[in-house]
């Protein structure tokens, strides 16, 4: 970068974009004070139309179980993170609004729960669970090691 600007490349390039942008009217300010126009009417959503609509759910995302994690929780939903230094049971929840391209591709939430140490004395998943809207829609019991849902 330092030999761009020691060659004089940078700053040439910055004046020929102030030139550029100068030819194009882009310094006028009759045209930056005017507002930008309206696009035509057959191309805009009315306020409540299917196009604007969204749809929002309540996501519980929880680890069950007793004692500490050995492995932080990692988690997808409104956000991604991951928590550590986690005593059982634990929950998030949170609120997801879809849009109408979200409800009809799908927006993935999960989590990864971590190891505990089982009655074996060996790690393993924590019990995990997903409810959207109070219902369970992905558990683990069958050993996974995460907990996936894809909302729509």
């Amino acid at each position: 970068m330092s030999k761009l600007i020691m060659n004089g490349r940078v700053p040439g390039l910055l004046a020929m974009v102030a030139l550029t942008v100068a030819a194009c009217g882009g310094t006028d300010e009759k045209a930056s004070a005017s507002p930008p126009a309206a696009p035509p009417a057959s191309s805009q959503s009315p306020a409540g139309s299917p196009a604007s609509e969204t749809q929002a759910h309540e996501v519980t995302l929880e680890v069950n179980g007793k004692g500490k994690l050995y492995q932080p929780i990692a988690y997808f939903a409104d956000t991604n993170g991951s928590e550590s230094d986690v005593t059982l049971p634990w929950k998030k929840t949170v609120t997801i609004e879809l849009t109408k391209a979200e409800q009809k591709a799908g927006y993935l939430v999960s989590v990864i729960p971590g190891s505990v140490r089982g009655s074996n004395g060996m790690l393993e998943p924590a019990k995990c669970r997903i409810l959207v809207d109070g219902k369970v829609v992905a558990t683990n019991d069958s050993g996974e090691n995460t907990c996936k849902h894809t909302l729509r």
